[in-house]
């Protein structure tokens, strides 16, 4: 209102003298004066006085209207300033949006590629319920999204001290799968990345003068590393031969810390499924397989070996006088028994086989590749290990024995056999072994 008051002073000047000269001209043309002496009395004359007052409020009305009046006039000016203000910079940031669209039109449609990419890659993990696809699908969306020609990914092991090849894009895939990769130092760049489970690229560890010499110890070319960690364990690694020219490190950092985002809550849910998967299909007591997976399995390696003409070996195993080592001994140390036997041919078996708890104190082994010569003699290697094993619970100690009967898949005899007729002929083995004494292994004479 100041500002108002000092830019419009000459219009109140102009009304109060006005005002002024109107009052003057009213007191010399009345007849009467403000004070009269009349018979030796002074008397007032008190409709001058009226008149002064009237002309007073005539004024206050009057400058309080030409104020509204100023004021009403300035305020529009001072709105249309602002609008003009305002319009102004509406039209620079107009020109400003112009100038980014046609300076940052690659990168805003880079952007959009990265927003769809991710997207895709939200509804495939979600159908991807197993890690090894997930981590596939990990690798080719990074290898889509930085425009690289080289990526590779890696599991941890649980003992969180080496990593194994899972896939990769432009490298040899056979050579990788070889490499004796350790998360330390001794693996470059990969291998600390893992171990310490930080992000590193080339660059910063070319930097660093005193972890330079790290890089000369890489089995792989790579310029980055991002883990995929859940909580604090190293799940997984993603390794990047080489980035589009055209992103920062940045731009690189910020897709790959995303993808590890994602990656380590989906592999998180994939474990679970899978550990919930392995659950239904092992044996609670000795977490070998149960008989559902067993015959669903043996029908699978049966076909197989049958495509491929390669032999598959077939051993049942029943454990001698167990009712009676229940009864002398107590049910715990039957169960003592069972998980002795299945750690037994856990660790007699090849990672291809299928050894499961077919039933009560029977086993089975379904052993890839191995023909019946080769099958009876790992079956009396079990019979004599299992016969020299010692079983204790509660400070008792005893020990127990087994009997094995052995049949197999034999493609120079056969050109294609069922499933339950080496199951068929491997139990008659089992009973003539039984009846034969126990403590004994018998091969199927028929097959």
């Amino acid at each position: 209102m100041k500002d108002i008051f000092e830019k419009n002073w000459a219009y109140r000047i102009m009304v109060i003298l006005s005002l002024c000269i109107l009052l003057v001209y009213t007191y010399l043309t009345n007849e009467e004066t403000f004070l009269n002496y009349i018979s030796g009395k002074f008397i007032l004359d008190t409709r001058l006085i009226w008149q002064i007052g009237i002309f007073a409020l005539l004024s206050l009305v009057l400058f309080y209207l030409l104020e509204s009046a100023l004021d009403y006039k300035s305020q529009n000016e001072v709105l249309k300033e602002y609008l003009r203000r305002i319009q102004s910079e509406l039209d620079a940031e107009r020109d400003s949006l112009k100038d980014l669209k046609s300076i940052s039109g690659e990168k805003i449609i880079k952007l959009g590629s990265f927003i769809v990419t991710i997207s895709d890659m939200a509804k495939e993990l979600n159908s991807v319920l197993e890690t090894a696809p997930l981590l596939k699908a990990i690798l080719r969306k990074t290898s889509g999204l930085l425009y690289s020609e080289r990526c590779a990914i890696f599991t941890v092991s649980k003992d969180k001290k080496s990593l194994h090849f899972v896939d990769a894009i432009g490298y040899d895939k056979d050579k990788l799968s070889h490499l004796d990769l350790s998360c330390d130092e001794k693996s470059g760049m990969l291998g600390i990345s893992a171990g310490e489970g930080k992000f590193y690229s080339r660059a910063i560890l070319y930097d660093d003068y005193n972890r330079r010499p790290i890089l000369e110890n890489d089995k792989i070319k790579l310029q980055f590393c991002q883990p995929i960690i859940y909580g604090t364990d190293v799940l997984a690694l993603i390794c990047v031969g080489q980035a589009d020219e055209g992103l920062s490190d940045e731009y690189v950092i910020r897709i790959l810390s995303t993808m590890a985002n994602f990656g380590a809550v989906a592999l998180t849910n994939t474990k679970l499924v899978e550990k919930i998967k392995d659950q239904s299909i092992r044996d609670g007591l000795t977490g070998l397989y149960n008989h559902q997976y067993f015959q669903q399995r043996l029908d699978e390696m049966l076909s197989e070996a049958i495509s491929d003409r390669q032999p598959l070996g077939f051993i049942m195993i029943d454990l001698d006088h167990f009712k009676k080592l229940n009864d002398t001994y107590g049910h715990q140390m039957g169960d003592v028994c069972l998980r002795k036997l299945a750690h037994l041919l856990k660790t007699k078996a090849k990672k291809d086989d299928i050894i499961a708890r077919y039933g009560g104190e029977e086993f089975v082994c379904v052993l890839s590749g191995l023909n019946l010569e080769g099958a009876a003699k790992l079956a009396d290697e079990i019979r004599d290990d299992f016969k020299n094993t010692v079983l204790e619970f509660e400070d008792v100690e005893t020990a127990s024995t087994l009997s094995a009967g052995v049949s197999a898949y034999q493609p120079e005899k056969k050109k294609g056999m069922k499933k339950n007729a080496l199951i068929r002929a491997a139990d008659k083995a089992l009973y003539e072994a039984k009846e034969k004494g126990r403590d004994g292994v018998v091969i199927a004479r028929e097959i």
